[in-house]
């Protein structure tokens, strides 16, 4: 993920947000330092057809609005906690049993 296209091919996700999967961009992002503003993200989420329509209509999800300095420029371990609390919520009260929600 990065704020700039990169020279490899990437999806705009938004203003300011491309994504990519590419590995030839891995690969320079190993090799060398990263451009600014970027972010190598790992992992995977998938919903059933229909499944995070559903999920939004019954308002199961905390939307915020994109900002790219806590994108980029926030450490990973605290984005969540400083999205929460710009909502106006209490990061605590969505933890259930010591654990984080997200």
């Amino acid at each position: 993920m990065g704020s700039e296209p990169a020279d490899v091919e990437a999806v705009q996700v938004c203003d300011g947000i491309f994504l990519s999967a590419s590995s030839e961009l891995l690969r320079n992002l190993i090799e060398g330092p990263p451009p600014p503003r970027t972010r190598l993200l790992t992992g995977y989420a998938g919903w059933d057809a229909g499944q995070l329509e559903a999920e939004l209509a019954t308002s199961a999800w905390l939307n915020a609005d994109i900002d790219l300095d806590v994108i980029f420029e926030t450490h990973p371990s605290d984005m969540w906690d400083t999205v929460i609390r710009r909502l106006g919520a209490d990061p605590a009260l969505l933890k259930t049993g010591g654990a984080s929600v997200h």
